[in-house]
């Protein structure tokens, strides 16, 4: 069923009684906030078909997280110069550029309802940092396993409009409120059964050990890891990941687009790649769309992640603007060729007529970019080490703006075992000295990530010295 608004189809005419309606999906359809995202996904679904149906009722129902899946990903195809077709029941894309075509079969993470992850999986904001290890390493990997498995029983390579050509699932984790917030890691230890660990050499330099993985257990759940080497799936040519395929992807595509910017004021926060190779950790950054730094394309966010085992390989360049991971040398690698987000979060607010009353300069909010350096760039900036000052600690990671005004490390208690930080800043003479500092913290990754928006919140203010 169509709803048609005029000569032009729509979304958001019901479809469904009003006792079935999706309270996402309601959000959407009347939140003023959800102006850019509700007018952006219209403008997407004028050229969508509809193969089954029933993409109407589930998109406003019960299946509105995989729908939405799909038609972020017809938006990226048809909008990144593909050839898509939709006019088979199954898989979902066949889409061709150059010359190659590629079936595509998107999938969800879902709520579970049965069976062991039912019983004691567990909420992501209730877990410790060493928990939400474990649970990356064996609960999301079980989680991923169980949808990716469901569509190696499908074999839709046999199809005669699949035959040999690289078959491809997209995946995207909808299974709890802060799935969305995690990166493709556990995704990638599970399909190539492989884990990494960085560590700092003695010269300061970042080693990554890199480990077999045979399994991963929930309680009396166990899988096999490696699902690239699992019988049949040398059909899957690569596993397609995202983590923005969703309202606050369509929300930023539909202000760019012109959608909402004169009552709508958006800002994303997030974590994002840092290319250089001695970088442990990702760089925050945080920018207003009324003064993005780039213009955001529909691939931004999307992960490749080809099987190096796989019958029909899948072009390394074939989708644009993703970030291609493959296997060399027994370990994971990959190849970013532009800015990309591992997570970040889009706060939307609804101003009205107010935004243009609003002088500019009340209107403007910044933009931060933190990101790691290396120990010689902090050394010779700031002129001595932290830890001189504590022998029983030792740095674990050197941070800094863009602009160089903070500098920040995080630093271990050789003696407690914990972690904390230490902020930088200049004096009344230039010189750099610690501003702001906090210890007994349970894991770096959370001392890293509090110095990280320490120094965000810093940069929103004017004040650059700090006399002691």
């Amino acid at each position: 069923m169509l709803v048609e608004m005029g000569s032009r189809k729509t979304l958001f005419s019901l479809a469904v009684d009003a006792n079935q309606v999706n309270p996402k999906f309601e959000s959407i359809r009347t939140s003023p906030g959800s102006e850019p995202a509700r007018k952006m996904l219209d403008d997407v679904y004028q050229d969508f078909t509809d193969p089954d149906g029933n993409f109407l009722e589930q998109f406003q129902s019960t299946g509105f997280d995989a729908r939405y899946f799909e038609l972020y990903l017809f938006a990226y195809f048809s909008r990144s110069d593909y050839q898509v077709d939709r006019t088979h029941p199954n898989p979902d894309f066949l889409v061709s550029s150059e010359g190659t075509t590629v079936a595509v079969e998107a999938t969800t993470v879902n709520p579970s309802t049965s069976g062991i992850l039912s019983k004691i999986g567990r909420k992501i904001d209730d877990l410790s940092p060493e928990e939400l290890r474990e649970y990356q390493k064996n609960e999301l990997a079980i989680r991923f396993g169980s949808p990716l498995f469901s569509k190696l029983q499908k074999r839709y390579w046999e199809l005669d409009h699949c035959r040999d050509i690289p078959f491809v699932i997209a995946i995207e984790a909808f299974h709890d409120e802060e799935s969305l917030a995690l990166t493709d890691s556990a995704l990638s230890g599970y399909v190539y059964g492989l884990s990494q660990q960085p560590s700092w050499s003695p010269d300061c330099k970042l080693d990554i050990a890199t480990t077999d993985i045979a399994e991963h257990q929930l309680g009396e759940k166990t899988i096999p890891s490696r699902f690239f080497g699992q019988p049949g799936a040398e059909h899957i040519s690569a596993i397609l990941f995202t983590n923005s395929g969703t309202n606050a992807k369509f929300s930023r595509m539909g202000f760019q687009t012109g959608f909402g910017c004169d009552s709508v004021d958006i800002r994303r926060t997030g974590f994002c790649y840092n290319p250089d190779p001695d970088a442990m950790d990702p760089t925050f950054f945080s920018y207003n769309l009324d003064e993005p730094p780039l213009v955001e394309s529909w691939g931004q966010g999307l992960v490749v992640l080809h099987n190096p085992s796989c019958l029909h390989p899948l072009p390394p360049d074939f989708f644009v603007d993703a970030v291609q991971g493959y296997l060399k040398g027994g370990a994971f690698r990959s190849d970013h060729l532009s800015w990309h987000p591992f997570s970040s979060k889009t706060m939307i607010v609804h101003l009205g007529d107010v935004k243009n009353k609003l002088p500019r300069a009340l209107r403007q909010k910044g933009r931060f970019m933190v990101g790691a350096i290396t120990n010689e760039e902090f050394a010779s900036t700031c002129g001595f080490s932290v830890a001189q000052s504590n022998p029983l600690h030792e740095e674990q990671g050197w941070f800094a703006d863009e602009t160089g005004s903070f500098l920040g490390a995080v630093v271990r208690d050789k003696v407690d075992g914990d972690w904390g930080y230490v902020v930088l800043a200049r004096d009344a003479k230039f010189r750099f000295r610690a501003i702001e500092a906090e210890s007994s913290l349970p894991s770096r990754d959370q001392a890293r990530m509090t110095l990280q928006m320490t120094i965000a919140r810093l940069l929103s203010r004017p004040q650059r010295i700090f006399p002691q």
